[in-house]
């Protein structure tokens, strides 16, 4: 049987695969990357979920020592790893997820909230929308050199920021006109 990992999990055990790591360099590959633009992974949490996966025999740890600084642990991806990592992305790429967006919670609960606070709200959301747009796409046209997968990511991400700048445009638009802030 196949363990069925989270996502933290796969994405540490895809970068220890690329290179044997340290936690820390795992952070700091995580922050270079940008991941938490997109994944919700923090430095306890590496700690943690590294723990988990050398339990689960998915990676293995050697402590060293590099001149006098402290000792740490160097992870290694086992064969075990490396099969689940080959699983669990084929098993992301193909399959299906329901997007669980704090927006939705927004929505659902904003009974108590008059059409102005509502769309004052809106206003300022689809303004950091449309800034993380902006950022997105400059990232891509300044960036010749970004690898395939990074791209995939910042453009289904550009996409998504699309599709949200519509919705909220569209939403606002749906407010009771005599409400809406000006």
């Amino acid at each position: 049987m196949r363990p069925e990992l989270s996502n933290i999990e796969v994405i540490l055990l895809s970068i220890v695969n690329e290179k044997p790591s340290y936690a820390y360099e795992i952070d700091k590959t995580i922050d270079l990357r940008e991941m938490r633009r997109w994944v919700r992974v923090g430095v306890a949490s590496i700690y943690q979920v590294l723990k988990k996966l050398e339990n689960k025999k998915l990676v293995s740890s050697q402590k060293e020592k590099e001149g006098r600084m402290p000792e740490r642990k160097r992870y290694y991806i086992t064969a075990d790893g490396k099969t689940a990592l080959v699983y669990a992305s084929k098993r992301l790429l193909s399959g299906f997820e329901w997007h669980y967006l704090d927006l939705n919670v927004g929505l659902e609960s904003s009974d108590l909230l008059t059409p102005t606070e509502m769309g004052a709200c809106i206003e300022k959301r689809l303004f950091r929308v449309q800034a993380n747009k902006k950022k997105l796409a400059e990232i891509l046209e300044a960036r010749n050199d970004i690898m395939f997968k990074k791209k995939a990511v910042i453009k289904i991400l550009l996409n998504f920021r699309e599709a949200e700048e519509k919705f909220l445009q569209e939403l606002l638009a749906g407010l009771p006109a005599e409400q809406q802030k000006t």
